[in-house]
């Protein structure tokens, strides 16, 4: 294509506004909700560290001004991001977390800073390799970035906490700014690449979301009914089945062994009685020895009552 500033300017303008506005959603989102969870904080503060050697990146390279607001307005949302991911998800203190914010805007303002004058000196000395590093390290930073988040869907086994507004508009704003790169006169090779990146990174979770979320909604229900099934059984039934072995023989055969009817053992106290009561009682058994007794008595009195009639 034919060099052209000014299709380059508005084409980056439209992508400087859509990357703008992807923020929004996002924040909103986390705020209404109260929640961070899915939203991985490492990925936040690493992409604020992409955005920070990008937009030293795009103020030595004189991209469009388009460009360099918006890449300045992305480090501070993803730093605002982060500062929601330790409030929400990391318990903070709203305080502490603010106070983490601001020393971190601060320590990055004056880095970009002296980056910036230092990678115009090198670049008035016929250099411009450090520029270049600049670039390809925000490329690797937002490559980087994305692995703490597709750590957490992996963990979460679903796609939580990000705006879908925030990725479809990343990936169309990154589009729009690959297009304006065409109408440059030199094309940067480092910004298409991290612009590239971006969107294609942004496709996956989208897939990932179109594979894992119905999974989960479905898993979700099947535990839904499961709980509903184990909180209608009565206590009585609940008890029984983990007593009792669920096979019939083998219940039937416990209950008859268990009151004594059948045995074929012999009790620790001797055989079993011709009474058939259990051998463990002893007073039929004490009784029975006292009626030998007073037999014995009576055989011996009657001996005596017949020596004297002889």
């Amino acid at each position: 294509m034919q060099p052209n500033k000014t299709v380059e300017n508005a084409l980056a303008a439209v992508g400087a506004i859509l990357w703008t506005g992807q923020a929004f959603p996002q924040i909103y989102k986390s705020y209404r909700m109260k929640s961070t969870k899915g939203i991985s904080p490492q990925m936040m503060i690493i992409w604020a560290s992409s955005s920070l050697f990008f937009m030293t990146y795009a103020v030595t390279r004189r991209l469009s001004i388009p460009g360099i607001i918006q890449v300045h307005f992305s480090f501070v949302v993803f730093s605002t991001s982060w500062i929601q991911c330790l409030y929400y998800s990391k318990d903070f203190p709203l305080k502490k977390a603010l106070i983490y914010g601001s020393v971190w805007t601060a320590v990055c303002v004056a880095f970009e800073v002296g980056s910036i004058f230092g990678l115009w000196a090198a670049q008035s000395h016929g250099t411009e390799i450090p520029m270049s590093v600049y670039g390809y390290i925000s490329s690797v930073l937002t490559v980087i970035g994305l692995i703490p988040q597709y750590y957490e869907i992996y963990r979460l086994k679903e796609v939580l906490g990000l705006s879908y507004s925030f990725i479809f508009t990343d990936i169309v704003g990154a589009l729009f700014y690959i297009i304006s790169l065409m109408f440059r006169p030199k094309l940067d090779i480092s910004a298409i690449v991290i612009y590239v990146l971006t969107a294609s990174m942004m496709v996956i979770i989208i897939i990932l979301a179109l594979i894992l979320n119905p999974r989960a909604a479905k898993r979700r229900r099947l535990e839904g009914s499961t709980s509903i099934t184990e909180s209608t059984t009565p206590p009585a039934i609940k008890e029984r089945e983990a007593s009792h072995p669920t096979n019939p023989i083998v219940e039937e055969k416990v209950r008859y062994h268990s009151d004594g009817s059948d045995s074929e053992s012999e009790p620790e106290s001797g055989p079993s009685t011709p009474t058939g009561m259990d051998a463990h009682h002893e007073v039929p058994i004490l009784e029975y020895s006292g009626l030998e007794t007073g037999h014995e008595v009576l055989r011996k009195g009657y001996s005596v009552e017949v020596a004297k009639n002889v």
